[in-house]
């Protein structure tokens, strides 16, 4: 009896061993599986942030690319390049070679200076008193009308030396006292006339050449020495001289009307400057400026200017005021013509129906300037244009 129940308790510690010990391997295996479970939800995110990633990356990567070909395929007809910069192709086509075109001006075309430069400064007669041929003398033939030959040519001395002398004089009425003034075109302490000076400023801002060549020109062909501060002065006196007329045509572009505003660089002695330009149907402004910024719009247009402005895209122009702005159209149809090279379809088909819009608003235009069209029928296609416009803009698909 107790050999059976010394039996019986080791069955039973033996049995609670194995079932600790199981136990034991149970809790591990959950614990195991935890932890796995745990590495692959981490796995997972890991993944899914890498596909996402990946995502991004692939679509820039498609933008890049588009740009890419948009740079590379860019001329003067698609973009704002200067034609300057378009690589020399033939076309592919030979018929759209053009072949057996000169440049110059046209045979029997109507010349300028055929029938002479009207009342001539000098007649020089030129008789002939020996034959050419045997020596012997000749005799001139009445009847033979004489042949008339009028020469354009540069005089021996072009510039003349002038000397002023002025007297002192004295007012006994009142006191005044001083020397006789100057005439017109002959500046106080000053040894150039004004004829000299305008020469000089347009070799200079016209003829652009350098101070070093203007100094040449004067030496040499009008036989007068200068010097570069005297250049210098010349300029200083051109441009004083145009201030007057500068301020009356600013005054000007800056009231109401349509005004085609534009801007490009521009280089004096290494320093990059920027010239700005106002047209209108009368006068150009031109304006140099040393920035590119949206002040110097408004020091050319006005702070408060009422007509409509017509430019590119440039971000300057957007501060402006004015009463309606226009984007040029040549500047649109480039970034249209580009846009139609575009890798996705949506972009393609946009830009086709713009650009239909944009040649049916020409031709109601042209209608209307040959008298084709009222202004009241122009009036009714603008509202058709730009409700066209308008119901492509609202199909245009979402980003992305």
């Amino acid at each position: 009896m107790g050999v059976m129940t010394t039996n019986a308790t080791i069955d039973s510690k033996l049995v609670r061993a194995i079932a600790d010990e199981q136990l034991a391997n149970n809790v591990f295996m959950i614990e195991w599986l935890v932890k796995a479970q745990q590495q692959l939800s981490l796995q997972q995110r890991l993944i899914d942030q890498q596909q996402q990633q990946i995502s991004t990356q692939q679509q820039e990567i498609e933008k890049l690319k588009e740009e890419r070909d948009k740079l590379k395929n860019r001329n003067s007809k698609n973009s704002s390049v200067p034609p300057s910069s378009d690589q020399l192709k033939k076309p592919s086509d030979k018929k759209k070679r053009k072949k057996g075109f000169k440049r110059g001006p046209k045979y029997d075309h109507l010349g300028k200076t055929r029938n002479g430069f009207g009342q001539p400064d000098k007649i020089v007669p030129l008789e002939l008193e020996n034959c050419p041929v045997c020596g012997g003398s000749v005799e001139r033939d009445e009847v033979v009308p004489e042949k008339v030959q009028q020469v354009a040519e540069v005089v021996d001395q072009p510039i003349e030396i002038r000397e002023y002398r002025r007297g002192f004089y004295k007012c006994p009425s009142c006191g005044w006292s001083d020397y006789s003034p100057v005439p017109l075109g002959v500046k106080e302490g000053f040894r150039y006339g004004a004829r000299l000076s305008s020469i000089v400023g347009w070799l200079g801002y016209g003829g652009n050449l350098t101070w070093r060549k203007q100094e040449h020109f004067i030496e040499y062909v009008f036989g007068i020495p200068i010097s570069q501060g005297s250049l210098a002065k010349m300029h200083k006196w051109f441009q004083e001289s145009l201030e007057p007329l500068t301020q009356q045509w600013l005054k000007y572009i800056q009231q109401p009307g349509i005004r085609c505003v534009d801007e490009t660089s521009y280089c004096i002695d290494g320093i990059k400057y920027w010239v700005w330009v106002a047209t209108s149907n009368e006068v150009c402004v031109l304006m140099l400026a040393p920035t590119r910024s949206s002040a110097e719009v408004e020091k050319l247009l006005g702070a408060d200017f009422k007509g409509i402005l017509t430019s590119d895209c440039y971000s300057a122009y957007f501060r402006q005021s004015a009463m309606a702005k226009q984007k040029c159209l040549a500047h649109l149809e480039r970034e249209l013509e580009s846009l139609k090279t575009s890798r996705f379809q949506a972009n393609r088909e946009f830009a086709a129906d713009v650009q239909q819009v944009l040649a049916t608003a020409r031709i109601h235009y042209r209608h209307y300037h040959a008298r084709n069209l009222t202004l009241e029928d122009l009036g009714s296609k603008r509202t058709e244009v730009e409700n066209s416009l308008q119901k492509i803009f609202k199909a245009t698909p979402k980003k992305g």
